[in-house]
């Protein structure tokens, strides 16, 4: 096994640098659509679950509650969302894509397919599918050792 004090060793290490290289990627295609990063992991939740809590997307997104509320008063200034209370729990502020949203899942989706096909070149099938075991796992692992 790898030196763990060094950082070709480190899964910390490892797993920042690739998230910040699949993060720039990203923002260079999202750019000329006006979104920043930080719209895309939103908007990836609310595609998959419109009218989500704020709650509920902010875990989705793994952001924290404040972070979360203040991108969707980012986004809803940029017209893609809307934030309405829940008819049954008044507590509850759910929020619900735009048609501008939605219409754009068409054009930014094939983007994230083509930086994970450029990510996988050359990998087998077998590794990346006990890559992802294995990032569910330590991410498991982490989330149970901070409560």
């Amino acid at each position: 096994m790898n030196d763990e004090t060094e950082p070709g060793g480190s899964f910390g290490y490892q797993a920042r640098a690739t998230h910040r290289a699949f993060d720039r990627l990203l923002q260079k295609h999202l750019a000329p659509h006006d979104l920043p990063n930080g719209f895309w992991y939103l908007l990836r939740a609310l595609w998959e679950q419109d009218g989500t809590t704020q709650r509920e997307l902010a875990d989705a997104a793994h952001l924290t509650e404040s972070s979360n509320v203040l991108m969707l008063d980012k986004m809803e200034r940029a017209g893609l969302v809307e934030r309405r209370r829940d008819t049954i729990d008044r507590r509850c502020v759910r929020v619900h894509l735009t048609a501008k949203a939605r219409r754009m899942k068409g054009r930014l989706l094939p983007v994230a397919r083509e930086i994970n096909d450029l990510a996988r070149e050359g990998i087998p099938p077998e590794d990346l599918e006990a890559f992802l075991r294995v990032c569910a796992r330590m991410s498991a692992n982490l989330r149970r050792a901070t409560g």
